[in-house]
């Protein structure tokens, strides 16, 4: 149960138990209170709002405790023993782990594919070892001088504190951590816990105690506490453990206690600590059930019958578990408890601890076909349409298409899996009394998209619903957000970002995104229809069918209800690589089907590239601004090729691919990498984030990045660099008029002609060739310059004659010399489109006349 009051959270468990207790957990201050079973709801309402001033002062304390940041553990990163600061050198070893300090460094050395975890948990048992040692030295010395003994004592990773004591037990802790503080902090941690079994609170007398035995005690506790903990993310304790830590911890308790109770007797021991480390191996048993692996510590106590002191030995139990999902974890269940090695991962589980399933993109044709199986076998046998609005149906789903779930069409459609209203991302209502297993599907999908859209949304939902229940039963009994528990709404570009810092929802609907075409295109038969297609239209895929593979791909988009795209990617994934030059979509067209070598390209290549991209790639990439800069390359068609009449046609003004061009794109085409701009090469370059503002359309889309590869080096080195930069400086030494006068007689064009070629008016041309006007705009002077048809040199050299530059300082300027060296045959109309497509000012002047 959850109540929230002032807007914080408050978790109840009630337990066989007499009094309430209330508790401010780690690490972001997470409120529960204990309560006794017949405790009336209302009861425990007032006793938290009597404690509400108390609970915000905690949790005030938890935020804003210094943290450190993540740690990665790789080479570089700073790491501090006893006080001193050390750099980390991380050394690949697959025979042994080591950890070694030399000089200002800290050695690190395990497998290359260790992750970070596998070394926090490495590099943490080092601290230990080292903290063990001055435990052992200075812990006697303390008790000497204050005559206060414990039993025992123990190390233990703790997020909040330095140190706890069991004055029952006479057992003190001390946080690991305090082996990276200086030594002094350790003997402050020390005293303070041994005077706690004298006076358990921090009263006067405990004070008093301080003072006698460390003068400094407070400086030394100030510098302490200003120190930084560890980075701690609330995330790292997964929402499962902590469910079945709230929950179920009495059962499991119990268990543990009845499975090793005759094992410690029989080595004259007692178990005297219980910890929930992690929930593992998750599987989904039956429709609502699932099964798990919840990994405990137990501390066993071995008394030394000689020194009368304790020891500790720690014990890892496997609790294997089942439980049906609901609101409560009902018909929990312990199947068996083992003995096991310590863990805190599992590289074999099938769901996550936010119970979503595990998915690699290698298992998407799996998944589909076990989806197809149960709802539409057929589909594996022949090649077929698959009816998905008839398997929604009959998975008890209602499709519903008459509502607008978004202001701008961001979001297609959404499945609801909790009754209730749906609000945007606004907040505000966009759908009243929605319920459990409705499908809405935003009408305007129709007519601003494709049919195929439509189906593939729907086969989308159905995954949704098939797969991802769990997730949404575990938030609501978590009394998350309503929206996590109630629906998920399908965004376009939702997966558009470094997946990385992805939440479950993300991968969730990169799952969705993924397995739904493999639904809607089954692998095996669709390869049946593809083969049929082949021998219909006489394609060899040898450069010369592009329009009759487009013929294909539109007959199989029309027979299996997909878009033209998704039919596309579908048969690309099934080994059809030269498809990739059918209906490649770029500038807001496509672009004349085109083929070549299928090895001249990676998965995640292409020979396109759009305006918005040519500009960024030309702004952040020197290596590609280097290319451009030569004069040798035209952009063409959404493809940078070589200006050279084997590959380009020149006529009227107009430029064009040559039909040798188009079949051999890797013999004269500049390959790109595929990617997302959140996920970008260039991200954290200057101008990035100023080009990505100036382009707003390409924010959540696929981008296109120029890499120096394999192939763009072998194109590269068929050209060399030239620069006219200095000749051109020697051949138009006069002012701005004069050489304006000097290029126009040389390239035989009138004022009409210039005027008609750079958007600059007659009058305004004249004016300026006779002195009576100057310049009043880059645009302007670059207009002439395009008109002019010059190449970046010559235009610096004009530009450079006025009080503008066009120096590569900024994005804008980046883009002018891209449209100088890249598109000089294309019109100027088409040129101001791309740039004003990206946000830039047109080239040219607003004087007509």
């Amino acid at each position: 149960m959850r109540i929230v009051i002032s807007g914080i959270p408050i978790d109840i468990q009630k337990k066989n138990i007499k009094n309430m207790h209330l508790q401010i957990k780690p690490p972001d201050g997470h409120v529960v209170i204990s309560a006794p079973l017949s405790m009336d709801d209302k009861a425990i309402e007032v006793y938290a709002r009597t404690n509400l001033s108390w609970i915000k002062k905690q949790i005030e304390k938890f935020q804003q405790q210094p943290r450190s940041a993540k740690r990665q553990y790789v080479s570089g990163e700073t790491m501090y023993i006893w006080g001193k600061q050390y750099y980390l050198s991380f050394v690949p070893d697959a025979q042994k782990n080591s950890f070694e300090i030399q000089g200002d460094k800290v050695i690190l050395s395990m497998r290359e594919d260790s992750t970070v975890k596998q070394r926090e948990n490495y590099v943490r048992e080092q601290y230990r070892s080292l903290l063990k040692v001055e435990i052992e030295r200075l812990l006697p010395k303390w008790e000497q001088i204050t005559e206060l003994h414990c039993e025992s004592w123990q190390t233990k990773y703790m997020v909040t504190r330095w140190g706890t004591c069991n004055t029952e037990k006479k057992k003190l802790w001390f946080n690991l951590q305090l082996a990276q503080k200086p030594i002094e902090c350790l003997e402050y941690v020390i005293l303070h816990e041994l005077i706690h079994l004298r006076e358990r609170t921090h009263n006067s007398t405990f004070i008093a105690y301080m003072d006698m035995y460390m003068k400094n005690w407070r400086a030394v506790r100030k510098e302490l506490n200003d120190s930084r903990l560890d980075y701690y993310d609330a995330q790292d304790e997964s929402p499962l453990q902590k469910l079945i830590d709230q929950r179920r911890y009495d059962e499991i308790k119990d268990a543990v206690l009845d499975y090793m109770t005759e094992k410690v007797k029989e080595n004259k021991a007692t178990l005297s600590d219980i910890e929930i480390q992690n929930v593992v191996h998750i599987e989904q048993v039956d429709d609502g059930a699932i099964s798990f692996s919840v990994i405990v510590s137990c501390d066993i106590e071995h008394s030394i019958s000689s020194t009368g002191r304790v020891s500790f030995t720690e014990k890892w139990l496997d609790v294997r578990c089942k439980v049906l999902l609901g609101v409560e974890l009902t018909d929990f269940e312990i199947i068996n408890i083992n003995e096991c090695e310590q863990q805190e991962d599992s590289d074999n589980d099938k769901y996550s601890g936010e119970l979503v399933p595990i998915i690699s993109r290698d298992a998407f044709e799996n998944e589909a076909t076990k989806f197809l199986e149960k709802y539409y076998p057929l589909a594996l046998q022949e090649p077929v349409a698959v009816p998905i609005r008839k398997i929604a149906e009959d998975m008890g789903l209602s499709i519903i298409e008459d509502s607008l779930l978004s202001s701008e069409l961001d979001i297609f459609g959404l499945v609801v899996f909790e009754d209730g209203n749906i609000k945007d991302k606004n907040k505000n209502i966009v759908i009243r009394n929605a319920k459990r297993g409705t499908v809405l599907i935003d009408p305007r999908v129709y007519y601003e998209r494709t049919l195929g859209t439509v189906n593939f949304t729907i086969a989308h939902e159905c995954f949704h619903w098939y797969r991802h229940q769990p997730y949404h039963a575990l938030m609501k009994m978590l009394g998350a957000n309503d929206e996590l528990g109630k629906i998920i709404q399908c965004s376009i570009g939702s997966n558009a970002k470094d997946s990385e810092k992805w939440k479950a929802v993300d991968w969730m609907e990169w799952q969705a995104n993924g397995v739904a075409p493999h639904i809607l295109m089954p692998t095996n038969t669709a390869k049946i229809k593809i083969s049929e297609l082949i021998e219909k239209y006489h394609i060899h895929f040898d450069g010369t069918d592009g329009y009759q593979i487009e013929e294909m791909i539109s007959e199989l988009a029309d027979f299996y209800g997909l878009s033209k795209q998704a039919v596309k990617m579908r048969i690309r994934e099934m080994g059809f690589a030269k498809v990739d030059g059918a209906f490649t979509y770029v500038n807001g067209q496509y672009v004349t089907p085109f083929s070549f070598d299928a090895s001249a390209l990676t998965d995640n290549q292409s020979f396109t590239i759009s305006s918005a991209d040519l500009f960024k790639a030309y702004c952040l990439n020197k290596d590609f601004r280097k290319a451009i800069d030569t004069g040798k390359f035209v952009y063409v068609e959404g493809h940078v090729c070589l200006d050279d009449e084997k590959y380009i046609i020149h006529s009227e003004g107009r430029v064009k691919l040559t039909q040798y061009a188009l079949s051999h794109m890797d013999e004269c085409c500049l390959a790109f990498d595929k990617g997302y701009s959140y996920q970008s090469k260039y991200q954290g370059q200057k101008y990035y984030v100023q080009m990505m503002y100036k382009t707003p359309s390409q924010v959540a889309a696929q981008e296109y990045s120029f890499e120096m590869n394999a192939h763009n080096r072998t194109l590269l080195s068929q050209i060399q660099r030239a620069s006219r930069s200095a000749d051109a400086m020697r051949l138009y030494p006069g002012a701005f008029s004069e050489t304006l006068v000097q290029l126009m007689k040389e390239k035989k064009l009138s004022n009409k002609k210039l005027a008609d070629a750079s958007l600059v008016g007659e009058r305004t041309i004249q004016r300026l060739r006779n002195e009576e006007e100057y310049p009043t705009t880059v645009q302007t002077v670059l207009g002439l310059c395009y008109g002019l048809q010059l190449s970046v040199p010559e235009a610096e050299m004009l530009v450079g004659k006025t009080d503008f530059n066009i120096k590569p300082t900024n994005p804008q300027n980046n883009a002018y010399r891209c449209v100088l060296s890249s598109c000089a045959e294309n019109s100027i109309y088409e040129v101001n489109e791309m740039l004003e497509s990206c946000g830039f000012e047109p080239l040219g002047s607003s004087k007509m006349g």
